[in-house]
């Protein structure tokens, strides 16, 4: 087994990952199904975008699993895979999960995972992924700043040191990466080229701050969009104080239906903006 076996592991873990957003996201509006909005008008449409997504996800990572059983020596497995797909009429199916009767689970996005899981144990002798290195680095920001001994007092002197560590981890990992459109070109704080990953850094010291900065993630949402060389993305909200929590936050996205391949992180750490000497 060779590194691109573990590599296509890795894209597959991260195919479940976004399926299984979509799986929500499509649960969530299920619940509000009424005789009257499932078949015209905005909800409806909101279904089936969701339903789309969801079939996308649950296709590729039955094709990607399939391709992972015959690069691992396995045709009748790959067979299995590939007739339990077929037989497979709506790829967006949910029903009420029978261990939690107040939610709902797809029942085919579960039937790639049970093939899944059964290669994945051969390929995990490297399993860590340069995505999940890039995660922790983020979500380890507070400590990075504190090994610093330099309290921040705005977004780039947060970057800065994230920079550093990042730099250790990857070879391509650039700052202020141009993301262009017609009219602008938007520069998230830092990108990893290799994984199509991005993160963009808020610097929060007031609860005013706090507000403003969610308007300005939701902003960069629409401009970073639309992009095959960047897939995923991370808004870090580097708080000098717990003016929201992570649940907040990620509620928040859910309430106003946030790009799926926008992730929140929420941290608390030294900094803020430096006090004039009194006179």
């Amino acid at each position: 087994m060779g590194l691109e076996e573990q590599l296509l592991t890795a894209s597959i873990e991260q195919t479940f990952r976004e399926a299984h957003k979509a799986e929500r996201h499509l649960s969530r509006l299920t619940y509000l199904n009424t005789q009257d909005n499932v078949e015209k008008g905005e909800h409806a449409d909101d279904l089936r975008e969701a339903e789309g997504v969801l079939k996308y996800f649950v296709d590729k990572v039955f094709r990607d699993v399939g391709i992972l059983a015959e690069r691992l020596g396995l045709p009748f497995l790959r067979r299995d895979i590939a007739q339990a797909r077929a037989a497979i009429k709506d790829l967006s199916e949910i029903d009420i999960d029978p261990y939690y009767d107040t939610e709902f689970h797809c029942g085919p996005l579960a039937e790639a995972r049970k093939y899944f899981d059964s290669l994945e144990c051969m390929t995990r002798g490297r399993a860590i992924t340069g995505l999940a290195v890039f995660e922790t680095v983020l979500q380890n920001t507070p400590k990075i700043i504190e090994d610093a001994g330099r309290p921040p007092s705005n977004e780039a002197k947060v970057r800065d040191e994230v920079l550093k560590v990042l730099r250790f981890c990857f070879r391509d990992v650039v700052r202020e990466i141009p993301i262009a459109k017609n009219l602008k070109t938007y520069k998230p704080d830092i990108g990893v080229v290799s994984l199509m990953a991005a993160a963009e850094y808020k610097f929060i010291d007031s609860a005013e701050k706090a507000k403003r900065s969610l308007d300005e993630v939701y902003a960069d949402m629409r401009g970073y969009g639309g992009r095959y060389d960047w897939r995923s993305f991370y808004a870090v909200f580097y708080m000098t104080r717990p003016f929201y929590s992570q649940k907040d936050v990620d509620e928040e996205f859910r309430l106003v239906k946030a790009e799926l391949s926008w992730t929140p992180i929420v941290v608390v750490g030294a900094g803020g903006k430096k006090q004039s000497p009194a006179p």
